[in-house]
């Protein structure tokens, strides 16, 4: 196979949204045919001069529109009996509607730590049952295994958490990252990464066991320290090497 050439970046394009599409020119091209295997992430990264996770969000788009299956264990493959008509389309529809994962996860991570701080001050003590409440709600799907209502479910924890604090610009700060959060490339990314690693659903109940907790005791630094954690998890289970194709 041709190895992938040094990316050149594009005004108003993402490296998401370049990569995808040069993936896409080589499968439409029939140098990866349907059925064959895509090179590891870890190649493509480095052949092209970007960051892994660039190339784990290219890949996600194209695990949307179906043009990429994933096989727990054996890496991503091109998926069989494609019809390229509009691919091009709804790659670029893709990324237009989403901002990265990556620097979501990074920007909730710094504002949502102060937020819980805020709630923990001036929330009620109804606010905090109702946090536990949505909590137990949200946990007990996760063990079901309902992936996606899972990670839907969780918009409305962090949002209520947001809302104990009282301060309507706090509010509005953390319901514009969560709408974001909403965009397709984050779901489809956590949905996949859970279904490969159904044994982590239990890293991300008990993290979020310890933060429930840690706002029933009003325990800020607690609080603060789990949050943080909590982001680094979902970052590094969609982006590390432990998450990623080697």
């Amino acid at each position: 196979m041709v190895p992938f050439g040094k990316m050149t970046m594009a005004k108003y394009k993402s490296k998401g949204a370049i990569i995808a599409e040069q993936l896409l020119l080589k499968i439409e091209s029939g140098e990866y045919p349907s059925g064959s295997r895509l090179p590891a992430e870890r190649l493509i990264s480095e052949q092209m001069g970007v960051s892994r996770p660039s190339v784990r969000e290219a890949i996600s788009a194209l695990h949307i529109i179906g043009i990429v299956e994933s096989r727990p264990g054996d890496g991503n493959y091109v998926a069989e009996h494609l019809d390229f008509g509009g691919l091009s389309y709804q790659l670029k529809n893709i990324f237009d509607e989403s901002d990265s994962p990556y620097e979501i996860l990074q920007a909730r991570k710094a504002f949502e730590a102060g937020a819980v701080s805020l709630a923990i001050e001036e929330g009620s003590d109804r606010d905090i049952e109702n946090i536990a409440r949505i909590w137990n709600e949200k946990r007990a799907l996760g063990r079901s295994g309902d992936f996606n209502s899972y990670t839907r479910m969780g918009n409305e924890l962090h949002y209520t958490i947001a809302q104990a604090s009282g301060n309507r610009i706090v509010i509005s700060v953390v319901e514009r990252l969560l709408d974001i959060t909403d965009q397709p490339l984050w779901p489809r990314m956590r949905q996949l990464y859970l279904e490969k690693h159904p044994e982590q659903m239990q890293r991300s109940l008990d993290i979020h066991d310890r933060l429930v907790q840690a706002i029933q005791e009003r325990n800020s630094y607690e609080a603060i320290k789990v949050i943080e954690e909590h982001f680094n998890l979902l970052i590094g289970q969609l982006y590390n090497a432990n998450g990623m194709d080697a």
